[in-house]
C-alpha cells in the first residue's frame, strides 16, 4: 500500500512541472536563455508531425538532445527493455 501512495505521489509531482510556453518565454526575455523555448518548440513541432521515424515493427525508435539538436535512431525493443528490467 505504501508503494501505490508513493508512486502516486511522485506522478503528481511530476505532472505540476509543466510550465506553460509563455511563461518560458517571459523567463527567456529576463535572462535572455532561449534553449528552453527552442527545445519546448521543437518538441511541440514533432508531437505535430505525428509522424516521428518509421521504424519496423521489432523497433523503437529512440532520440537524444544535446546542444547540437536531436538525434533519433531505430533499435531493438529488446535492447531498450533489458535495460529497464529489474536485474
Amino acid at each position: 500500500m505504501k508503494g501505490i501512495i508513493i508512486l502516486s505521489l511522485v506522478l503528481l509531482a511530476g505532472c505540476g512541472t509543466y510550465t506553460p510556453l509563455e511563461q518560458l518565454e517571459a523567463n527567456a526575455l529576463v535572462s535572455g536563455d532561449w534553449s528552453a523555448v527552442e527545445q519546448r518548440e521543437r518538441l511541440t513541432a514533432r508531437r505535430k508531425s505525428g509522424s516521428g521515424m518509421q521504424c519496423p515493427s521489432d523497433m523503437i525508435d529512440f532520440c537524444v538532445s544535446s546542444a547540437s539538436g536531436t538525434r533519433c535512431r531505430c533499435v531493438q525493443s529488446r535492447v531498450l527493455k533489458s535495460l529497464f528490467e529489474d536485474r
